[in-house]
């Protein structure tokens, strides 16, 4: 295709005569045509044509015409392609006239400018590299800082000139780098508007994977703050550049109860579109595809829903009482959430790794010096594979011996180097006495540390001294997570308004899977079924059909399960799940419909529980990410049960034991029980604590048996 459109391009060419305004055109497109085949074949001669085109459509262009800056633009952009391909400095200096020329000759608020002063600090910064011209270094990171500032170039571009520019500051103007840095993460929520659907968001914004952790970093070492504001402001920009595709969902998430009380109206049209943005395209509320005559609203227009709802908004701020309707917490509503216990938020950038420690007393840091991006990074390559072989029947005993040994290393690692120090700072630094309350703390990892069992960190197999207690985080408390503090304060929020005593229950029971090999069997999960349903109260069974369970109630499709939901307080999920590779919002629970109507991360955007308390995901990696340019965004089946309104959530890191799961479960509902037919949810966090705790001093040297359990939440 390429030997044909570059045929076609020289045709054309030769076919007008010079001096012809259309043949600059022409020259330009052929210039295009001759790089894209260099691409594909390496082809020197096709690269140095593409200059000769390029230079001769921006010489037969007049200075007055407008597309010369584009032909100037483009001319650099081969030349800099030659210099990469030959090492010819002077390449390198004709691409720069080039590109400067270009930039000149663009107006001010032109939305091609930053593109075009980022291309030139490209070049500038590589001829920094060849000659060490200390003007080319300035001249780069002034480049950069303008194109972040051109406010109507598109918000990616800016971005990445400012993460350039900041690169660039980093050392010799941390100040500088800070500032930049902060205003890319305000810009963070324009790359990802509500208008593009889930998947488009997903790429957009998981091109900055790590931009938020690096704001945070650099802000906690700029020595132009004063003494305080540091640890508050990297707290701040993490809050603001973490889960933002989660932070858009809870501003349209804000309590509807008020505002249906003085304005039913609006608030009727307000949900009425939220909804319908949550939809995943060509699904129906009700999780069914629409008929062929009554195409989804949402596919068919999201940008104009989106206009609307940001107009409602307006509105609904507009009113008295109202004005902080769907927006971020302050920081003293934030520093509110550190009443139950404090809130540990970690960062790890390659500027710097630190704790953000969120107390009643205020917000400080505490630097991580063992913690570097790339040690983080190996020992989280080495846990994933460790944790790969302990499961692998094809693997040998002694292998899987082996693979469990590293596990518990890399989890005295987490301790020695984080979970520790952090303990210390907050005067954790013993086991609370016998019959005394255990503290609570909340978690939030964030990126990369993500994929790691905090609550699991520790020595669990060293030996111990009469009087000794061990060194393990769940040894000193009890461990909950949160992707952000905004988003703990919306679980908390959802806590107060659930009802605390008995109500229905629901139970999702799954020992074989349709269409899995082998029907994927959890020859468990009956046991476990039986179990739960003894403990919970009004239970609503749904179990596959076919498998001897007694009490069953109907078949455990997407349809019946969305059903039983609005009611229910507790739901109890035992079954297969899978993590998408690819697209995490396609992470589900393997339910008897999945491959027809799938209960997704997705489809359970548009769920908004009014009276649920509780989701035990007893399934495989239901709290797993594993994208990695996705892991700042926590999207996953756990997060995805809190959005729809579930203040607590049980779920797992990675494959568990369909054994064991029955003792966990059994020992969870069983401490939660506070009557014959009531359970305490609100002590869902210390239950499951107990539960873990029990089966780590049953099996210590196999964490891969009991770490992978969490929970998430209030």
């Amino acid at each position: 295709m390429l030997e044909r459109l570059a045929g076609f391009a020289e045709l054309t060419v030769d076919a007008i005569p010079p001096g012809h305004p259309d043949r600059r055109g022409y020259l330009s497109n052929l210039s295009l045509v001759l790089r894209l085949r260099f691409e594909r074949t390496g082809a020197l001669a096709d690269l140095d044509a593409a200059v000769e085109a390029s230079r001769a459509a921006a010489d037969a262009t007049p200075a007055a015409d407008p597309s010369r800056r584009g032909y100037l633009s483009n001319l650099g952009a081969v030349l800099g392609s030659r210099f990469e391909r030959t090492g010819a400095l002077a390449d390198l200096d004709a691409a720069i006239e080039a590109a400067r020329a270009a930039v000149h000759a663009t107006a001010p608020g032109h939305p091609d400018l930053a593109a075009r002063l980022s291309s030139l600090g490209v070049m500038l910064r590589d001829r920094f590299g060849r000659t060490g011209a200390q003007a080319d270094w300035d001249a780069a990171l002034s480049m950069y800082a303008r194109a972040a500032e051109v406010h109507q170039a598109p918000p990616s571009v800016r971005i990445l000139a400012a993460r350039s520019a900041a690169l660039l500051a980093a050392h010799s103007e941390p100040h500088r780098a800070a500032s930049l840095l902060e205003a890319a993460v305000r810009l963070l929520p324009q790359v990802a508007p509500r208008q593009l659907e889930r998947s488009d968001q997903q790429h957009a914004i998981g091109r900055f994977a790590g931009l938020a952790g690096d704001a945070a970093a650099l802000a906690l070492a700029d020595p132009g703050l004063a003494d305080g504001e540091p640890a508050a402001r990297a707290l701040g920009l993490i809050e603001a550049g973490r889960a933002v595709l989660l932070s858009q969902a809870l501003d349209t998430r804000s309590d509807l109860t008020d505002l249906r009380r003085h304005h039913p109206g609006l608030a009727t049209r307000f949900a009425e579109l939220r909804d319908h943005l949550d939809q995943p395209s060509g699904e129906s509320a009700s999780g069914t595809r629409p008929d062929a005559d009554k195409p989804d609203r949402a596919a068919q227009d999201r940008h104009q829903l989106a206009g609307e709802l940001t107009s409602v908004l307006g509105q609904i701020r507009a009113l008295d009482g109202f004005t902080s309707f769907g927006l971020p917490p302050t920081t003293n509503e934030l520093l509110a959430e550190a009443a139950p216990g404090p809130v540990v938020t970690f960062n790890v950038s390659a500027y710097g790794s630190d704790a953000l420690l969120l107390t009643a007393d205020g917000i400080t840091s505490l630097p991580l010096h063992g913690m570097s991006y790339s040690t983080v990074v190996n020992r989280i390559n080495s846990f994933r594979q460790a944790l790969h072989t302990s499961t692998d029947p094809g693997a040998s005993s002694p292998e899987r011996m082996a693979a469990q040994k590293k596990l518990l290393e890399i989890l005295g690692w987490l301790w020695d180097t984080a979970a520790e120090p952090v303990l210390d700072a907050l005067s954790y630094g013993q086991s609370p006495p016998l019959g005394a309350a255990w503290p609570r703390v909340w978690w939030a990892p964030g990126g990369l540390l993500g994929l790691l069992p905090f609550h699991a960190a520790g020595h669990h197999t060293e030996p111990l001294a009469r009087g000794q207690e061990r060194r393990a985080v769940m040894d000193r408390v009890v461990s909950s997570y949160t992707p952000t503090i905004r988003a703990l304060r919306y679980a908390r929020q959802h806590a107060r308004r659930a009802a605390s005593t008995g109500g229905p229950t629901l139970i999702v029971a799954m020992p074989v899977t349709p269409g899995l090999h082998g029907g994927g069997a959890l020859p468990y999960v009956p046991a476990e079924a039986a179990r739960v349903c003894a403990v919970l109260p009004d239970p609503v069974m749904l179990a596959e059909p076919g498998i001897p369970m007694s009490g069953s109630s109907g078949i455990p499709t997407r349809a019946n399960v969305l059903m039983q939901l609005p009611e229910c307080l507790i739901a109890h999920f035992a079954c297969h799940g899978d993590s998408d590779p690819v697209d995490p919002s396609r992470s589900l629970l393997l339910l008897h419909d999945y491959d027809s109507a799938p209960l997704t991360v997705a489809s359970l955007a548009p769920i908004n529980l009014d009276q649920a308390q509780l989701a035990y995901l007893s399934a495989c990696s239901t709290a797993f990410t594993p994208e990695i340019k996705l892991t700042d965004e926590a999207i996953h089946l756990t997060t995805a049960f809190q959005l729809a309104g579930f203040p607590h959530v049980i779920g797992t890191l990675w494959e568990t034991n369909d054994g064991l799961a029955v003792d966990v479960a059994d020992t969870f509902y069983t401490t939660l029980r506070t009557s014959p037919r009531i359970l305490d949810c609100n002590q869902a966090a210390s239950s499951l604590h107990r539960a873990v705790r029990a089966l780590r001093d049953k099996y210590p040297s196999a964490p891969s048996l009991w770490a992978a359990y969490l929970h998430a939440g209030s």
